[in-house]
């Protein structure tokens, strides 16, 4: 159907020229008319043209779309010069799967953002190579973890950790290993996974990136959460009759005369009485707090100003700093920066850490606080920073463990308080400290918008 008008048309003219011919050869056997060849000889080659043209125009349409496919322009129309004529149908296919090719084209586009959309958010870095050690694409989530802006080649993350190239390279199907990278001063296990598969005939390993400090961090905090329930239910119940039992016989001895029991003995009893009774009040009033902190499982968030919670803070210090000699500095950019979460909680977290600065700065001559808050990679950073003891590298890995302290007088609530505040808000908690050097504790939070 779509070519049976080309080849009726081709069939005519080439009947008319054949008869064309015919007549002319007639003429010229009988005693010639020079008019008569002129004109016959003129319609001839107007026929042979007008086939020429009427052949080349399809050829001419067909590949100037051949062409536009070639360049990727799914654009071209094809328009017949006449509604009727014999090239209609055929313009009418030709259009018909452009606009099938333009179709398709769209929906490959929406497949490839929609892909891209979801590879960009998961929370798992990825990372694809070539076997050469091009880097064929990474996620942003790969870019956080590996600290990079832009990675072309796997030898770069040798800087990282040593042989991580190798490491990747060796790796098998299906194979995992972990690996300790060293990210801004702060240590932390990378999980690593790898798949191999071909595209556009071509080997590519895909390597799949973890933290699994967090994950680790998540499933801990709930542990401890277990345990601190059950022992606020052991504690509190065994606690509260001696407290009791206590305060009856401090009671039953104030009814008791002195003279009665020896004078020496009544003070003893008594003393002892109510020391029992005020160590079982003060760990019950301990065991209250880390319930307490247990509890907390949301909180309200609202927009605050940071640098207004951080005036408000180092206000409550200020007599500190001025009793002993410690200069506080703070640096905020840029001015007005905003973080999502709630003032009320994070402000007892930066009481905390600027607390255990101020203890750091004992019998330190270069007595300095540094507090800076600013962007950084898409978060919110804030980081607190003190000149003094520092803290030993076997403490280092416990400092966040509930009722680790190393402090004499010190219940081990402050900093695993703090990182479980830092935590609902979505953000995290690292310190980095060298004794003789002091401590930095830095806060990511995710930034807003």
């Amino acid at each position: 159907m779509v070519f049976r008008r080309f080849y009726l048309q081709v069939i005519i003219r080439v009947l008319l020229i054949l008869v064309n011919c015919l007549w002319l050869a007639i003429e010229m056997d009988a005693p010639p008319n020079i008019y008569t060849l002129i004109v016959l000889g003129s319609v001839l080659i107007i026929q042979v043209l007008l086939l020429i043209r009427y052949v080349n125009r399809t050829n001419r349409e067909l590949s100037r779309f051949f062409v536009s496919l070639q360049d990727q322009d799914s654009s071209f129309s094809l328009v017949p010069g006449d509604r009727t004529g014999s090239f209609r149908e055929l313009a009418q296919v030709i259009n018909e799967t452009r606009q099938l090719i333009q179709d398709t084209r769209i929906d490959k586009e929406k497949q490839y953002r929609y892909l891209q959309f979801i590879i960009s958010h998961i929370d798992i870095g990825l990372l694809s190579f070539k076997p050469d050690g091009e880097v064929v694409h990474y996620n942003r989530a790969a870019q956080q973890l590996l600290d990079i802006n832009e990675l072309r080649l796997l030898k770069t993350l040798n800087t990282l950790h040593p042989g991580f190239e190798k490491t990747l390279r060796t790796l098998k199907p299906g194979q995992s290993k972990i690996l300790t990278i060293t990210q801004k001063a702060v240590q932390f296990p990378l999980l690593i996974k790898m798949t191999e598969f071909l595209f556009d005939n071509e080997s590519l390993k895909l390597i799949s990136l973890q933290d699994l400090q967090t994950e680790l961090d998540e499933q801990e905090l709930i542990s401890w959460k277990r345990l601190i329930r059950a022992l606020n239910h052991e504690v509190m119940n065994s606690l509260t009759p001696i407290r009791t039992l206590s305060h009856a016989i401090d009671r039953s001895l104030m009814e008791i005369p002195p003279e009665k029991i020896e004078g020496g003995v009544f003070n003893d009893i008594q003393s002892n009485t109510r020391l029992i009774e005020q160590r079982s009040t003060s760990l019950m009033d301990f065991v209250r707090k880390y319930r307490d902190i247990a509890r907390i499982d949301e909180i309200a968030k609202d927009t605050i100003d940071l640098k207004k919670i951080i005036d408000e803070v180092t206000g409550i210090f200020r007599d500190d700093f001025k009793k002993k000699y410690i200069q506080c500095k703070v640096t905020i950019e840029p001015m007005g920066l905003l973080l999502n979460g709630d003032g009320n909680l994070l402000k007892q977290v930066l009481i905390n850490l600027i607390k255990n600065a101020i203890e750091a700065l004992q019998d330190i001559k270069n007595r300095e606080i540094d507090i800076s808050a600013f962007i950084q990679d898409n978060q919110v950073s804030i980081i607190i920073r003190d000149y003094g003891r520092g803290i030993p590298s076997e403490h280092l890995d416990d400092i966040f463990t509930p009722f680790f302290s190393t402090k004499k007088d010190g219940s081990g609530i402050g900093l695993s308080f703090s990182k479980h505040i830092i935590r609902l808000h979505g953000g995290t908690m690292s310190v980095w400290s060298q004794p003789g050097q002091g401590t930095t504790v830095t806060l990511k939070f995710p930034l807003i918008g």
